[in-house]
């Protein structure tokens, strides 16, 4: 299975933030076969021991989240029109006519009804409309539809993963199925390479979409004592302030904030350049949006720093990754593992 081929699996199954089982399923069964036991937290976390702790040695826990943001269903009308409310943060530019699944008793293809532009006044396409003022049609009435679906029922968008050109990538879920592609291979390289001088966990997180409960809740339980937090972040695309923006293909872009651990950083640095691995910083002024807030106050505390993935179009349904991004974060994590400076 090529980094694609394991992207695609990740990506393309279903697990909106608060229901992520599908995809926390395969993921698990990956990283049984490959890399070590794995454990389930409480909130759903797929948790994978790489290389067993000891005591008195340093602990890392590599940590990508599994969630994406989607939808709930709130109501169905006497039509059969479904109402929705966000989880996460949406985009609702484009939402309209947009193409989704209602995962209910069994997957309902959806779309977001709009009105034709023959029936709209010429203001109506000045501004997207709200969420809340949306709906999906399914095609069925309400008493065929409620045997399907009821309010609760999570709502994902349709798009697989495809290959555009130049190495990149396209669908749903890359924010962050690319981060969880990067902490898989990592795992799987430090396994084989046989590193032994520190414990080592695969954390797969739920939640963190609406809060990153999943990270803190499992980084309790596993106790580490770094943390290195696999996300995405802004990609230069038209329109966007360079200064504010990684590059996509540029590689990984490794963050340095007043809420992140210096010393990681710069091991980070040096085992990039030590490898020739390429690399680019991410400049935070405070808290850094990322798992990282939440692990680093767990227990008592775990040094952590951030390790993000350009992404062009985040929180859509046609989020933009380079696959050598995602390859060249896994070389730079298993790299840390190899150099071993834990008290820098």
């Amino acid at each position: 299975m090529d980094t694609f081929e394991l992207l695609k699996a990740l990506c393309d199954a279903d697990g909106p933030a608060g229901d992520e089982g599908r995809a926390a399923d395969w993921a698990a069964n990956w990283l049984a076969d490959c890399c070590g036991p794995v454990e389930r937290s409480p909130l759903g976390s797929v948790c994978c021991t790489v290389v067993p702790p000891q005591e008195g040695r340093p602990h890392l826990l590599l940590d990508a989240h599994l969630d994406e943001v989607g939808f709930i269903v709130t109501h169905i009308d006497e039509d059969g029109f479904v109402k929705i409310a966000p989880v996460g943060g949406i985009d609702h530019r484009l939402l309209l006519s947009a193409r989704l699944s209602i995962l209910g008793r069994e997957e309902v293809p959806a779309v977001v009804s709009c009105l034709a532009p023959h029936l709209s006044a010429m203001e109506g396409f000045k501004k997207a409309p709200p969420v809340d003022k949306l709906y999906l049609d399914t095609g069925f009435g309400k008493e065929e539809l409620e045997r399907l679906v009821v309010p609760g029922d999570r709502v994902c968008y349709r798009a697989p993963l495809r290959r555009l050109l130049g190495g990149r990538v396209t669908g749903k879920a890359l924010d962050d199925r690319a981060g969880c592609a990067a902490v898989c291979l990592a795992a799987k390289a430090i396994k084989e390479a046989g590193f032994a001088g520190c414990g080592v966990t695969a954390l797969l997180s739920t939640r963190e979409e609406v809060g990153g409960q999943g990270a803190a809740t499992a980084a309790f339980l596993a106790a580490p004592t770094h943390c290195v937090a696999v996300d995405v972040s802004f990609a230069l695309s038209p329109g966007c302030d360079a200064a504010d923006c990684g590059e996509l293909g540029a590689g990984p872009m490794i963050g340095y904030a007043p809420t992140l651990d210096r010393g990681m950083y710069r091991a980070l640095c040096r085992a990039a350049e030590g490898e020739g691995i390429p690399f680019q910083q991410e400049i935070m002024a405070g808290r850094t949006g990322t798992n990282a807030d939440g692990v680093s106050v767990a227990g008592g505390g775990v040094r952590c720093v951030t390790l993000s993935i350009p992404q062009r179009y985040m929180h859509t349904p046609a989020e933009v990754c380079d696959l050598t991004d995602i390859e060249n974060t896994a070389a730079l994590l298993a790299a840390y593992v190899k150099g071993g400076e834990w008290s820098c």
